[in-house]
């Protein structure tokens, strides 16, 4: 008897592989300025400003390198605050220059570092102007959170409305923010069921959620309670520790001597002193930074100054 050979039926043919177009490029951070090998990230020069007569910047000068950590300090009234608003142009200069990767921004981008004239629409100026404000997170004493909005929507709002980035992607991103700084817990709370620390956290996450190069803190712990004051500093220490550029104003001189990579004296105006906190710290050059540092570390009333 002959057995004939069952025919094996054909295999399920592999479902095709969907071909995905690439991601489309964000304008916020694929145009950004390259900073050359060697450059200083942001280059402030002759830096002015005024509130009618009363002149607060006289003249800074100075640097800031690619994942250098810059801390401020001096007396109230020095300009401390007033040199972080001009350098990401919540106030306008009144003379001087700023640059930012070797491009201009003071006047919305119209030179380059090496001179060469770049005449923008108005249209363009404004989109660098939006694309630098992107690059450089500002963190206030104040948090400055909407309280109308929760905790998530505070975070991943900047994303949507500016870079255009959709909710799913902003939102995902958002949570491994409020991860880094302890608070994924606390993603769908309002401002007012928050601690003054984690409103803090809160608001350096939403800094970081544009990804910036630079990020600006004037004062983030005057606010707060003394007890909450170590877990802001603690997300601070941790992101010098992740090389981030950041500019700090602060009175919390442990810190500054932990963490700062370079210490500005600043009274009247203008830099009486520069350089890494070792020195600025035990063995200043100028009287007027040993009689503040005397006084802030004895906690005297000057120890209170913006």
């Amino acid at each position: 008897m002959t057995r004939t050979t069952r025919k094996q039926p054909a295999s399920p043919a592999a479902p095709a592989v969907p071909v995905l177009d690439p991601p489309t490029p964000d304008p916020f951070l694929s145009d950004r300025p390259v900073v050359p090998p060697g450059k200083p990230l942001i280059e402030v020069e002759d830096l002015h400003k005024s509130f009618g007569g009363l002149h607060v910047l006289r003249g800074i000068t100075t640097t800031i390198k690619k994942g250098e950590v810059v801390v401020v300090i001096g007396p109230s009234g020095g300009g401390k605050s007033t040199f972080l608003r001009c350098l990401n142009l919540l106030e306008t200069p009144t003379s001087g220059r700023i640059w930012f990767g070797g491009e201009e921004i003071v006047s919305g981008g119209s030179l380059q570092r090496d001179g060469t004239d770049r005449r923008l629409s108005h249209r363009a100026r404004e989109r660098n102007l939006n694309r630098y404000r992107s690059d450089m997170g500002m963190v206030f004493q104040r948090f400055n959170l909407f309280p109308h909005m929760t905790v998530i929507d505070n975070i991943s709002m900047a994303p949507r409305m500016i870079r255009g980035v959709s909710r799913e992607a902003a939102e995902k991103k958002a949570m491994e923010l409020l991860e880094r700084v302890g608070l994924p817990d606390k993603a769908r709370a309002y401002p007012s069921q928050l601690s003054g620390g984690q409103m803090q956290r809160i608001a350096i996450a939403r800094a970081m959620a544009m990804e910036p190069r630079v990020l600006l803190f004037d004062e983030p712990t005057s606010a707060l309670d003394p007890e909450m004051v170590g877990e802001v500093l603690a997300v601070m220490q941790e992101l010098a520790a992740n090389h981030m550029t950041m500019v700090i104003v602060t009175h919390e001189m442990n810190f500054a001597r932990d963490v700062a990579d370079r210490v500005l004296f600043l009274e009247g105006g203008v830099i009486l002193e520069e350089g890494p906190p070792s020195v600025i710290f035990e063995n200043p050059s100028q009287p007027r930074t040993r009689d503040f540092l005397s006084k802030i570390i004895a906690g005297a009333p000057e120890a209170s100054a913006k």
